[in-house]
């Protein structure tokens, strides 16, 4: 089969919009939403909307480069066949985890080699508990990443499900045999 005789059930065109509709979700989710939680219980003024306006400006951009670089690949696999509900909760689990996983190893390695430094100290935490100490997790730090990790994974499913929702189940017509 030839690639003129395959047909896709989503144009290029499709995935795009997959892509950049998929970075706007992450970017509410990771950004928007914990902002405007925050400012729906402590009332909403203009300073906190000129913080969202700074948000959006610096974070979009950020959410776009990451989406084009890491998640379209995954998307293109993914959209070679049609798309159920299912399958888009799975594929966007399966990138979140991803995602988590690339960052949790750098964010340790650079923990790991920031505690070899005799000379460094340094520990931080969050007002609740301390996060970090000399570049290595505390049990508490742990928790937290968990918790953090869980709910990227989480919003990341929430936003395939809503571009699934957008971009629909996909159109294939199976090509037509010739009678031999």
């Amino acid at each position: 089969m030839n690639d003129a005789d395959r047909i896709t059930p989503y144009s290029q065109r499709d995935i795009a919009c997959a892509v950049k509709l998929s970075a706007f979700l992450g970017w509410v989710g990771v950004i928007g939403a914990p902002v405007f939680s925050h400012e729906y219980r402590n009332g909403l003024d203009l300073n906190s909307l000129s913080l969202v306006f700074w948000y959006a400006l610096i974070g979009l951009p950020i959410s776009l480069f990451i989406c084009w670089l890491f998640v379209k690949p995954f998307m293109r696999i993914m959209m070679r066949r049609n798309i159920s509900y299912v399958r888009a909760a799975c594929w966007g689990a399966g990138i979140g985890f991803s995602l988590v996983t690339v960052s949790v190893a750098f964010s340790r390695y650079r923990g790991w080699r920031q505690s070899q430094d005799a000379k460094t100290t340094s520990g931080y935490g969050d007002g609740i508990g301390t996060i970090e100490v000399n570049g290595l997790f505390t049990d508490y730090g742990w928790w937290r990443l968990a918790q953090n990790s869980f709910q990227f994974i989480l919003i990341c499913i929430l936003a395939a499900l809503i571009v699934r929702l957008v971009i629909g189940p996909g159109k294939c017509d199976p090509p037509i045999e010739a009678k031999q």
